[in-house]
């Protein structure tokens, strides 16, 4: 068995750990300055977060971890939840038409709750969040933790789930 091939196999691997490294590096100083921009564009936004876990079954599959940040909260309220992130309130759903696909008959009105600012922050705090990868995630917050981000700072506490 030649030792010079398990060289270049550690050479490698040490190169791996080397830029890993240097990624976690820039992408937490990317993540800091970035953070400080989004409280600057929209002073509505007091604070953002979002919980991360893996899960503890998956029906058999391999459990991984994830970062949701597709599910955002902003000033402690969920995005999606939330009474000002559309623009019309639907009144009625209508009916399905399982033929042509589509409701008729919905019936929308507009939303007086809608906030345009907290709107555009949602979209733009989801596509900043989309740029760090799940290493980045677990590295810096944790594994099973609800992360909070302030103008102040970051506060991570333990996050229950099913």
């Amino acid at each position: 068995m030649s030792n010079d091939k398990f060289a270049v196999l550690r050479e490698k691997q040490e190169e791996i750990k080397k830029l890993k490294k240097e990624m976690l590096e820039a992408s937490n100083k990317i993540f800091t300055d970035l953070t400080k921009t989004i409280f600057e564009d929209h002073p509505k936004v007091k604070s953002f977060g979002w919980n991360q876990f893996t899960p503890y079954f998956n029906d058999g599959e391999t459990c991984e971890f994830s970062a949701n940040t597709d599910y955002i909260h902003i000033n402690g309220e969920p995005v999606d939840e939330s009474d000002w992130i559309n623009e019309t309130k639907i009144t009625n759903y209508g009916t399905w038409n399982r033929e042509k696909r589509v409701y008729e008959g919905r019936t929308e009105v507009p939303n007086l709750d809608y906030d345009p600012e907290l709107a555009t922050a949602s979209d733009e705090i989801r596509e900043f969040l989309r740029n760090f990868d799940e290493d980045f995630f677990m590295s810096q917050f944790g594994d099973h933790a609800e992360v909070t981000i302030t103008a102040e700072g970051v506060s991570v506490d333990e996050y229950e789930h099913d």
